[in-house]
């Protein structure tokens, strides 16, 4: 698999499952921005194939994952963090010793390769090139202890996921299982939830055989979506609203909520909705986006112009974003923003059905400003 300056150019990616924080529009948009192509439904034409941390129910109990139906079996497999990197949305691994080989982890956490490329590939374990720190053993000791007692790979994962989405990882916990069948951490002699508190809306643990299994974030992720297209915009407010107070730091659960309040005519509550998105991820172009529609329609052109500003700042080839920001500073009469601006669309979109209007705005702001150069001598 390529992983050098550009691990994505020529690639076909499939993603498997979601990545916290990106709408597939955005993931799109980068993948492409390195000259890849992200495809939308399993086909022979995948080249790589990534998994997000949301897919932990596609493991098996011998370590296996089930990939999608027409998904090429010697594809490549990426983990959600390796594709974050190559796509620069997360930093490199920091440099601690790695001098462990795949080969002792196994032995030493009594585990199959099989397993040790579940953790993996769900980054639980997070190897540089074939090489592993001591924090990754203690981390492989603590998932074999609880297969060992019977816990589901699946519901390991889901638990080191749940512990990653709040700063933590399976290294510095110790798990156990709960009255009712639920995976909790034991802090100082007593048991707390995943979280870290003592109580939690949602529980990201395992069920007793008869049980019912809690809904994980993907759960209600996936049902919120479902009833926004629905139209029930009533229950998907329910749903993002429990996911956001269980998630955090998700920036896509606030997104969606805003989106849900705008289809319901509730503006105001959409923004602060949006504003919760970009405070989660400053990088949040589509929230940016929305937010400076807000503001042109509240007529808060400043605003407007600064938020487009950031919405292309996050995402340099979003040729929408970079239209509406020209043609804003055209209508504001600011000629020479204006320009710059209608050029850099062009650069992005030098083709585009907007082509022919840029170029008229351009000579108009040419004109403009030779006309203000002249009255001021």
């Amino acid at each position: 698999m390529p992983l050098a300056d550009h691990p994505l150019k020529g690639e076909t990616l499939f993603l498997v499952g979601r990545i916290q924080g990106l709408t597939r529009r955005r993931l799109d948009m980068l993948v492409r921005l390195r000259e890849g192509k992200l495809a939308t439904r399993p086909g022979r034409n995948v080249t790589l194939i990534a998994f997000g941390h949301s897919a932990g129910n596609r493991a098996l109990d011998d370590g296996r994952v089930a990939l999608p139906t027409g998904l090429p079996g010697a594809a490549p497999l990426v983990s959600e963090n390796v594709l974050r990197r190559q796509l620069g949305l997360l930093a490199p691994p920091e440099e601690v010793d790695r001098s462990m080989g795949r080969a002792e982890i196994e032995r030493l956490a009594g585990l199959t390769p099989n397993l040790v490329s579940c953790l993996v590939l769900f980054d639980v374990l997070e190897p540089v090139d074939e090489r592993f720190a001591w924090r990754d053993l203690v981390a492989a000791r603590e998932a074999a202890r609880l297969l060992k007692r019977g816990v589901a790979i699946g519901d390991v994962l889901e638990a080191a996921m749940a512990l990653s989405r709040r700063g933590g990882n399976l290294a510095e916990a110790r798990l156990t299982e709960g009255p009712s069948g639920e995976l909790l951490r034991e802090m100082g002699g007593q048991l707390a939830e995943l979280s870290g508190q003592l109580t939690m809306p949602l529980t990201f643990g395992f069920a007793r055989p008869g049980q019912q299994k809690p809904r994980s974030i993907d759960d209600l992720l996936f049902e919120a979506e479902e009833a926004e297209l629905a139209g029930d915009h009533a229950a998907a407010e329910s749903l993002y609203t429990t996911a956001m107070r269980a998630d955090t730091a998700d920036p896509v659960l606030p997104f969606n909520l805003g989106n849900v309040f705008q289809a319901e005519g509730r503006a105001a509550e959409a923004k602060v909705a949006w504003q919760i998105a970009v405070a989660r991820d400053p990088a949040f172009a589509e929230a940016w986006y929305n937010l400076a529609l807000a503001a042109e329609d509240e007529q808060q052109t400043d605003l407007a112009i600064a938020e487009y500003r950031r919405a292309v700042k996050a995402q340099p080839d979003w040729g929408d974003a970079h239209f509406n920001l020209a043609l804003l500073l055209t209508k504001a009469d600011r000629c020479v923003e204006a320009l710059a601006a209608w050029e850099r669309f062009l650069e992005v979109e030098p083709s585009g059905r907007h082509a022919a209007t840029a170029q008229k705005a351009i000579a108009l702001c040419r004109m403009k400003i030779q006309q203000e150069r002249a009255q001021t001598g």
